[in-house]
């Protein structure tokens, strides 16, 4: 029998019983299916997170202190760190930053506040928090250096003081509350709130609120800095640069090992590593499905041997060799195994765009998961085929004649 003749029959022998092939496949198409949508939907978080990232913008870096109980005031980073740095080879973008602790923000109802995120930086911050700017401008360096009344709000934040977003927003006065008193602060422009449709609830979300970062520390009164926003020319010389802001920020306070530098590109290897080794730890426990569905059909061949001794004995008796009988219930096997393969690859692709839209990720399909399910379902006929065929082979054609 050649070996085209051998896929015809061994076709017509698995489609002979219908629903217990299906029921043979079920295992394979569960673990294939499982597979492919956690490594999906996996893909799909790493992509989103290094998404999300990017608007921290490439090669960015946030100068702070380190967390000990050992910092001197002569260790705290004031604005005469922030021209140090800005006179620095390599920098792109640079911004002080201080932060306006418990601060509220007057709403539309009169007798209504809400907690608000208020920021001191410089004009440079539009770019390294990729700011869109939908209405106005955004604060100026002439801002900082007058110490400017104005301030930068989100769109949603608008909605909530005036009940409206739009140009005419642009000149109105908001009202920040803080220990000190409340501060009226003119609205110079208006930004995208990029998170907007990720916030449940939007009426409990912070306001955020950026105005110039020495009318921040005038209204707060403050004189140190929360820490400093860096854009690199070239991503590629984090390392390089991280050392040396390190040593020059070292060398003009007189300390060593004051200073910690976070570098976005390093954080965003840190998650997606953890990230593989989950996906990774969950695809394996979803293997194990692929286990128990090559079982299966081990399982299933064993008994169709036993069905078909007789067949086996007739065709031993007319001249099939143990080779030939073999091949068939490999085949067999694998046929099986390849169709729970495609089906659980359908099912999978469908199951990961229906798992990603419930939330709220986009899978990222692998073209290596793919082809490696397919493969894995195709190994796995012939492994746990082999000891069925071998079966089958080795029976002896007198007393596979005589099976009733």
């Amino acid at each position: 029998m050649n070996i085209f003749e051998c896929i015809t029959s061994s076709f017509k022998n698995v489609f002979a019983n219908k629903m217990r092939t299906f029921l043979t496949m079920l295992g394979i198409i569960i673990g294939i299916s499982s597979v492919i949508i956690i490594v999906a939907i996996g893909n799909g978080s790493q992509a989103a997170i290094e998404k999300e990232f990017e608007s921290f913008g490439t090669g960015s870096l946030s100068v702070g202190l380190v967390s000990s109980k050992d910092i001197e005031t002569r260790d705290l980073l004031t604005m005469d760190d922030y021209y140090l740095l800005q006179n620095l080879e390599g920098i792109e973008y640079i911004s002080p930053t201080y932060s306006g602790s418990n601060a509220y923000i007057k709403l539309l109802n009169p007798q209504e506040t809400n907690s608000a995120t208020v920021t001191g930086a410089t004009a440079d911050y539009k770019y390294i928090e990729n700011a869109t700017v939908l209405y106005g401008r955004y604060i100026s360096d002439n801002d900082v250096e007058m110490r400017n009344n104005v301030c930068v709000i989100m769109d949603t934040t608008a909605k909530k003081v005036f009940g409206y977003c739009d140009d005419s927003v642009i000149g109105e006065k908001i009202k920040i509350k803080s220990w000190k008193g409340t501060t009226k602060l003119t609205v110079v422009g208006i930004v995208e709130n990029t998170d907007a449709s990720q916030i449940a609830d939007p009426d409990e979300y912070s306001d955020s609120v950026v105005m110039p970062i020495t009318t921040c520390m005038k209204v707060f009164t403050g004189s140190t800095l929360s820490g400093i926003s860096i854009v690199l020319k070239d991503a590629g010389t984090n390392d390089e640069m991280s050392n040396t802001i390190l040593a020059e920020l070292s060398e003009f306070h007189g300390n060593e090992e004051k200073y910690l530098i976070s570098d976005t590109t390093d954080m965003v290897d840190s998650i997606n590593s953890i990230l593989s080794y989950v996906t990774v730890f969950i695809g394996f426990v979803a293997a194990i499905s692929l286990l128990v569905g090559g079982i299966g059909v081990m399982n299933i061949m064993m008994v169709t041997v036993t069905e078909r001794t007789r067949e086996i004995g007739i065709r031993k008796a007319i001249g099939a060799k143990n080779k030939d009988i073999r091949i068939q219930f490999i085949i067999e096997a694998i046929i099986l195994t390849g169709m729970g393969g495609l089906a659980g690859l359908l099912f999978g692709w469908f199951g990961a765009i229906g798992v990603g839209s419930l939330v709220g990720i986009e899978p990222v399909m692998s073209i290596t998961a793919i082809v490696g399910a397919v493969s894995v379902s195709m190994a796995i006929g012939i492994i746990f085929g082999v000891t069925p065929a071998n079966k089958a082979a080795m029976l002896d054609p007198i007393e596979a004649l005589r099976f009733e």
